[in-house]
């Protein structure tokens, strides 16, 4: 009876030796510091067109200047603009309207050497049309809307 259980133990024992994982060592995780947070990105905007075929969204980081994505649902085919914000999609799917910002670098130097408002870059407003994938801002739709305007009162 003795050896039976001796035996009985002995087998238990390699059992359940065998049964169990050897010890794999976890991954060593980072800790949390300053310069992880500034990678992280937000995603204030997204939005669908009214015909379901576009949609636009905003990355921003941290610290910087973010985009404007736009992809094309049906095709798969995406865009970008740096700096771009506050977007509106038109009625009729055809053009995406949005602010772009100065860049952040720029603003921040400027502000340092403080100079005045007169004197910092301005926003422009820029169209996406999504069936051609053209983008046009507003200093250059000036520009071409001035000289239009020059020839027509020139006749």
């Amino acid at each position: 009876m003795k050896r039976f259980l001796l035996i009985l133990f002995l087998t238990g024992m390699t059992l359940s030796g065998i049964a169990q994982k050897k010890a794999v060592p976890a991954a060593v995780k980072r800790p949390l510091s300053h310069t992880v947070y500034d990678s992280w990105k937000e995603i204030p905007f997204r939005a669908l067109s009214p015909d379901g075929n576009f949609a636009a969204a905003t990355i921003n980081p941290q610290d910087g200047d973010g985009k404007l994505l736009f992809y094309n649902l049906t095709s798969g085919v995406k865009d970008s603009v740096s700096r771009a914000e506050s977007v509106s999609i038109t009625y009729d799917s055809r053009f995406a309207v949005f602010r772009i910002k100065a860049p952040q670098k720029l603003v921040k130097d400027l502000r340092r050497q403080k100079k005045k408002k007169e004197d910092m870059p301005k926003d422009t407003m820029g169209i996406y049309a999504f069936g051609t994938r053209s983008m046009e801002n507003s200093s250059a739709s000036r520009k071409r809307c001035s000289r239009n305007w020059r020839k027509s009162f020139a006749n």
